[in-house]
């Protein structure tokens, strides 16, 4: 350490090289008279840049004396005495430069004079005394920084204010030297460790992923969906954003997956004629329904579900013996032994039964036949006419589970083959069936959602029928019945008779616009007006063929001729009927001989269902239907759609020579008695 005189009060207010400075000290010791040392004299001098801050120090005021100094009045201990009373060594001036925060404003450029550094100083008493920092400054505003040693426990925090262009006072500690004053900080305490930039990734954390912004996200992404919903599957924004129930089951088909038919759903269309019945070799010749069921009941690997209004696939309901009943009796032995091939039979079928021969029978074999009480439930039965197999095969069709319906009726359904979404959403319905015939069974408020529709009016399956495009859904009734999603069977007729634009072909047992079994008779006109708006509003060609057998009401033909008149002048809509008739040939079998077909066609979609036309088949008793739209589809392959087949039926029953004006109603019923 160097040694300077005491004497020396004055620093030079520029750096000099340090080779001449020892000169000059060297030349002042020789001029100056030698004193006695001492360990007071052992001051460490300040570096000569610190010494060009007096420069800007005024010199004419007085500078204050600092605290613990002694001032010219006496008032306090010089620093000999209170040495001699603390017992301490003598003071010693230590050097400390202080780590700063770095100052985030811009440094400098090159060659322009550099802030005042700030270097403060302390007063040591003693090796164990630290540093003491004398404020003798008010605390500014503005931004404080602040600094922390680490290392030295007890170390007050200090902070630094902006560096001002301003003339500060300078302090003399001991005699000689004199030091800035320091800024009084403030006593706040920041982490024991700056890092900036993880702060400014923190920030941008929170900005970027701030409540708000996940709620946009969310918003958006919803939005999304629904638009793809409705580009996907062509819903109506209402049905978006009101149906609830429709939103949780898209959602669901997201993540689950949504059962797909197989690449190719292969359509039979089927037909019963009974040998009374002769049509020309060109007509069209459809394979029945005795080898649609025994194909479908040879598919089965795993379940049959069946649904029906009754069994009586042998001639034992009647005691009696006919050979047409064989191929009913092949059928019931088909079905009976599907429990010993592994095959689960399911029944479900209206109760009370007027013959349970051939459902005792199949329960002894293994089958789970359950009655259901439609009537305490619903006021209806259980006239529902379809089949599930492996829930990859269905059939829906006019024919009973009856070995009539084989030989003797005139039947039409339709078979589908490898065809499991519809198959799928068919079983749903035969699972309502089945809850409402267990014991103490109930109609729900709301069905289970594992219940609800996977086709309907709004969202019908795209699939391939045939390899033709096709769009097709399966309508229910009685609306009590209807899960979430289903289309009711009267609304889908409704929509079918609305949606035509050229004809409508209409072939059922019977049509009345009453109610056929309330205890007071009553008008129920909605389909009648629905056909009535569409001939004479819109100019649509309406045919109906109805049946003609000894069992129709005179007051159907009645509601019929009210149809023929809107024929006449002025009017002229174009609404035509005919009946049609199946000749008995002599053979006396009861509920026989009858066209029981229920379908219609228009020149875009085709209707095949289980219900005859009245209020009690639509809003209490149960049925099914298949709707399928092949209006896009192109003219070369129009032949192979289920509208063009249906179509080509119905020309041919309306030309045949089995069909009657209606005004010889009296003598088709006396006909079909004889």
């Amino acid at each position: 350490m160097r040694k300077k005189s005491p004497g020396q009060n004055q620093v030079s207010v520029t750096p000099i090289r340090r080779s001449m400075r020892l000169q000059q000290e060297k030349t002042a010791e020789k001029n100056e008279p030698q004193q006695p040392r001492s360990r007071a004299d052992d001051i460490l001098q300040p570096r000569e840049s610190i010494k060009a801050y007096k420069k800007q120090v005024d010199h004419t005021k007085e500078p204050p004396d600092p605290p613990g100094i002694p001032s010219e009045s006496g008032a306090q201990l010089d620093i000999g005495e209170r040495v001699e009373k603390e017992k301490v060594s003598p003071p010693f001036v230590r050097l400390r430069r202080l780590a700063l925060k770095e100052d985030p404003s811009p440094r400098p450029e090159r060659g322009k004079e550099l802030d005042t550094p700030n270097i403060q100083w302390e007063v040591v008493k003693d090796r164990r005394s630290w540093l003491q920092v004398l404020d003798t400054s008010k605390p500014q505003s503005g931004k404080v920084g602040h600094l922390e040693d680490t290392t030295i426990p007890g170390l007050r925090r200090l902070g630094e204010t902006r560096r001002e262009s301003r003339q500060e006072s300078w302090t003399e500690i001991t005699p000689g030297i004199k030091v800035p004053p320091m800024k009084k900080m403030e006593n706040t305490k920041l982490p024991r460790k700056a890092s900036p930039p993880k702060e400014v990734h923190h920030k941008w954390f929170k900005c970027t992923f701030s409540w708000s912004s996940l709620c946009f996200l969310l918003f958006f992404l919803l939005l999304i969906l629904s638009c793809w919903l409705v580009w996907k599957h062509k819903v109506p924004a209402s049905l978006v954003l009101g149906n609830g129930s429709l939103i949780w089951k898209k959602f669901t088909t997201l993540w689950n997956g949504a059962e797909e038919c197989s690449a190719q759903c292969s359509l039979v269309l089927l037909e019963s004629i009974p040998d009374s019945l002769q049509y020309p070799p060109s007509s069209p010749q459809n394979p029945t329904i005795y080898e649609g069921w025994m194909n479908l009941l040879s598919e089965a690997n795993s379940a049959v579900e069946i649904a029906a209004f009754y069994f009586t696939l042998r001639d034992s309901d009647l005691q009696m013996e006919d050979p047409s009943a064989k191929q009913g009796l092949e059928v019931f032995n088909m079905l009976r032994s599907l429990p010993s091939r592994g095959v689960k039979l399911e029944v479900a079928v209206n109760s009370p039964q007027s013959s349970k021969d051939d459902t005792d029978e199949l329960t002894r074999g293994g089958a789970d036949v359950q009655y259901v009480k439609m009537k305490e439930l619903t006021g209806g039965i259980v006239h529902t006419k379809l089949w599930v197999v492996d829930r990859k095969h269905l059939y829906i069709g006019s024919a009973n589970m009856d070995w009539r319906s084989l030989t003797q009726v005139k039947e039409l359904g339709i078979a589908l083959y490898n065809c499991s979404c519809l198959a799928k959403d068919l079983h749903r319905i035969f699972a309502m069936y089945r809850m409402l015939g267990e014991e103490g069974a109930s109609l729900p408020t709301t069905w289970p959602r594992d219940l609800a529709a996977e086709s309907s009016l709004e969202e019908p399956r795209k699939i391939q029928l045939n390899g033709v495009e096709a769009q097709v859904y399966i309508s229910s009734s009685p609306p009590a019945l209807c899960s979430t999603g289903r289309t009711p069977d009267l609304t889908a007729i409704l929509s079918t008779i609305e949606d035509a634009q050229e004809f409508i072909y209409i072939s059922v047992m019977d049509y009345e616009p009453q109610c056929l079994f309330c205890k007071s008779k009553r008008l129920w006109p909605v389909i009648d007006d629905a056909l009535r708006s569409a001939a004479c509003d819109k100019g649509v060609t309406v045919h109906l063929l109805i049946s003609c057998w000894p069992h129709s009401r005179e007051t159907m033909f009645v509601f019929l001729e009210s149809l023929m008149v809107l024929r006449k002048k002025p009017l002229h809509c174009p609404i035509e009927v005919k009946l049609f008739v199946v000749p008995t040939e002599g053979r006396e079998i009861p509920y026989a001989h009858v066209n029981h077909n229920k379908y219609m066609v228009t020149d875009r979609v085709a209707y095949v269902g289980t219900s005859n036309w009245s209020e009690d088949y639509f809003l209490h008793t149960t049925g099914v239907a298949l709707v399928v739209n092949q209006s896009d589809v192109a003219p070369e392959a129009q032949s192979y759609t289920l509208r063009q087949q249906l179509v080509d039926v119905f020309l041919r029953d309306w030309e045949s020579l089995y069909t009657l004006p209606l005004e010889n109603h009296s003598q088709c019923r006396k006909q079909s008695r004889e």
